[in-house]
């Protein structure tokens, strides 16, 4: 499905379509942060704006097919080898095998990252190495012999793999970066680190870096180093959550593209179930979308007409307790449906709910934790809140 066709702007789009405008504009590449709480449609709103610069735009962009998972482990090595992996894969894409494999930069870049290649005569190479010990990588009849890979060998190979893709036409390249949500909350400190070992790499020519993150990203990890802040874009783009008008146009407009062309069809669920899951979810599409998906693929196959609210709330309800009790046991289970009523919470406040000592709700808490339960949310002075996971908020109106 085309990004175009299912992409519908926002009430506020004039505000933030500018500013992303303008910083794509800017000649040279660049760094923003775009901000906002999970489920709000980030993801869509940066692959949305990156597919108009590589298609539509004068002055086109080349993005990589897909965005970046940052990991906690990353550092300026890491950063490097997924930039050049994801870059030359992107490329690949444009070209055909035979064009792809002449080239000995792509060439080189392929048995460094492990690309895989595979040659119509019958020899078939994969090779990643990442930069440790010794390798030798064969493509088409040619050979790369790989000592140590140190970080600058890799700084060369982006810079040479950037100039490339500006001789192809191009007038730059932007490269996504997701999942800093959970980094941005869960390791703040980790996050300040990266950055300040990658601020030299994010100031490549031609290239514009995207960063999508949580709330409050940009102020509590960019602004406080001083020589990162100074070479990000001034200003942040905070997406809000969409208005209900909003997330019932999406809806109907996805409907609307995957149906079977002259096939009869309903939609799944009626309005007020929408209406229901918007407010239960706080406006947040990702999740409302979910909840829908996880009603349909509940429901028999013989099952023809929309799912009516008192319907909908007892099957999502359902699904969550069944399963809450496949992980928990006994009383732990009445302390997370207590957790759930709650949402946001602190050990304290737990506690004093469920009469239960803060050793013991500790205990659970760090089980919930490591079964996906809840997750941490922002820290006030020395009071940790926790938050249950959005899956579970339906529990909320039992």
């Amino acid at each position: 499905m085309s990004v175009h066709e299912a992409y519908i702007p926002r009430a506020e789009s004039v505000t933030t379509a500018d500013l992303i405008t303008n910083f794509l504009r800017n000649p040279g590449g660049g760094r923003i942060v775009v901000e906002g709480d999970q489920g709000v449609g980030k993801t869509t709103f940066v692959n949305f704006h990156r597919q108009c610069w590589e298609k539509a735009a004068k002055h086109k962009l080349l993005s990589p097919a897909l965005e970046l998972e940052m990991q906690s482990n990353w550092d300026e090595r890491g950063l490097l080898i997924n930039l050049l992996a994801s870059l030359s894969s992107r490329i690949r894409l444009e070209m055909n095998n035979k064009s792809f494999v002449k080239e000995e930069l792509l060439h080189e870049i392929t048995a460094l990252v492990g690309v895989n290649i595979e040659d119509t005569g019958g020899f078939n190479a994969t090779l990643s190495i990442l930069g440790t010990g010794a390798g030798v990588g064969r493509t088409q009849g040619k050979a790369v012999i790989v000592g140590e890979v140190t970080n600058d060998l890799l700084r060369q190979y982006f810079r040479r793999l950037v100039s490339f893709v500006l001789r192809r036409g191009y007038s730059g390249v932007i490269f996504h970066l997701d999942n800093l949500d959970k980094l941005g909350v869960r390791e703040p400190e980790n996050l300040k680190t990266f950055f300040e070992s990658v601020r030299d790499i994010l100031q490549e020519p031609g290239v514009y870096f995207i960063f999508v993150g949580n709330t409050g990203l940009f102020q509590k990890v960019i602004v406080p180093l001083p020589r990162v802040r100074s070479i990000f874009f001034d200003t942040p783009i905070h997406l809000e959550p969409l208005s209900l008008t909003e997330v019932k146009m999406v809806m109907d407009r996805r409907y609307h593209l995957l149906v079977a062309p002259g096939k009869k069809w309903i939609v799944p669920v009626t309005t007020e179930v929408v209406e229901n899951l918007y407010t239960i979810f706080e406006g947040k599409i990702r999740y409302i979308m979910n909840s829908i998906t996880s009603l349909i693929s509940h429901l028999p196959d013989s099952y023809a007409q929309p799912l009516t609210i008192i319907q909908a709330m007892s099957l999502l309800q359902g699904i969550a307790i069944s399963e809450m009790k496949r992980v928990l046991k006994g009383a732990e289970q009445e302390v997370f449906l207590l957790a759930a009523k709650l949402n946001c919470f602190t050990n304290s406040e737990l506690g004093t709910h469920s009469r239960k000592s803060k050793q013991l709700i500790q205990k659970y808490l760090k089980n919930w934790l490591s079964l996906n339960l809840v997750s941490r949310a922002e820290k006030t002075g020395r009071n940790q809140f926790y938050k249950v996971e959005p899956r579970f908020a339906v529990l909320r109106e039992r």
